[in-house]
């Protein structure tokens, strides 16, 4: 914890201006830019990328910041279907010659650290903790302690960058660590970059009851931190703490209801006025109201929709029949 303390002790957070002008770059366009650009090994038009980021706080459209965007493209390996372990070793030889080329760079360490973090996701799976093997859970953690290595050394550098808070909440979340200090990492995150929204959002996920939370946990946490901030602001960080349970998943059953819709319905509104909407977005917030049976927000928010974002509807046949359920009249 004391690395967490000194990461951002020279470092005073601002609250980020709103400038007016909505993003006109989509997540998956952005992404696909920078997977590009990592795929030339332009290491310096990254680096350039990456400085813009910090200093001008950029948003896509729907309001995700460009550095977590940035990151998903330098810390995630190009592949077809499921990611295997060849492509994993393509992406880190590239990043490590990155690194090489760039040895003050915080953003190629920050990337090679994404990189064994989802690596480390890889080799646990999607299952259920009781259906994961030994191997598997060594695998694991041998990828989140070289992440964690990574980003203990990066703590050093002269630059300071909010992903490596972010990576280091990951961190916590697959080691375990108490609820004290997960919130003494959230509190020294928020203080380096008030409106990193993305720091909230993976707390919230800590707090969920498959992980160490309890029921209710995440709503009371959205309420407590949304009623400090100034609106807009503060309703839209209710929407996105609160739109983690939008899923269709015996969680957003019983805990979506409990939260306030107006509040949420509040957040989704000034969300698409100051940054647009993005695909995922109005999937979470189709599902939300559909929860809350407002059929006409419903079916505004599927008037939006590209495609079905399957983290939030699992099939299709809950997507079709919510939405005809949105047409009605």
């Amino acid at each position: 914890m004391k690395v967490v303390h000194d990461y951002g002790r020279e470092h005073h957070g601002l609250l980020s201006p709103e400038t007016g002008v909505k993003p006109d770059e989509s997540d998956s366009t952005y992404t696909a830019r920078i997977s590009k650009i990592v795929a030339q090994e332009d290491f310096a038009q990254l680096e350039k990328i990456a400085q813009q980021n910090r200093t001008e706080k950029g948003r896509v459209i729907g309001g995700m910041w460009k550095i977590v965007s940035f990151y998903d493209a330098t810390g995630m390996p190009v592949f077809v279907g499921e990611p295997t372990d060849a492509d994993y070793a393509v992406q880190t030889a590239r990043v490590k010659k990155w690194m090489a080329k760039y040895p003050g760079s915080v953003a190629a360490r920050l990337s090679l650290a994404f990189l064994y973090l989802s690596y480390a996701s890889l080799a646990r799976g999607t299952g259920f903790a009781d259906s994961v093997s030994d191997t598997q859970w060594d695998l694991f953690h041998t990828r989140t302690a070289e992440a964690k290595a990574i980003l203990l050394e990066a703590s050093g550098l002269k630059e300071k960058d909010p992903f490596w808070y972010h990576a280091m909440q990951l961190v916590a979340l697959n080691e375990g660590w108490d609820k004290a200090h997960a919130r003494e990492l959230l509190d020294q995150a928020v203080a380096f970059e008030p409106t990193y929204y993305h720091f909230y959002r993976e707390y919230a996920r800590y707090l969920m009851p498959q992980w160490y939370g309890q029921p209710g946990d995440v709503e009371a946490f959205a309420a407590e931190v949304s009623n400090q901030v100034p609106e807009p602001n503060g309703s839209i960080l209710y929407f996105q703490i609160v739109s983690s349970l939008a899923c269709y998943c015996e969680e957003a059953v019983h805990q979506l209801p409990q939260a306030s819709y107006s509040v949420l319905r509040q957040g989704y509104e000034n969300l698409k006025r100051l940054y647009g909407t993005s695909n995922r977005t109005a999937n979470r917030f189709a599902f939300m109201a559909v929860t809350f049976r407002d059929r006409a927000s419903a079916r505004e928010a599927f008037n939006t929709i590209a495609t079905m974002d399957a983290d939030v509807w699992f099939t299709e046949q809950m997507f079709d029949s919510s939405r005809d359920w949105a047409k009605q009249n």
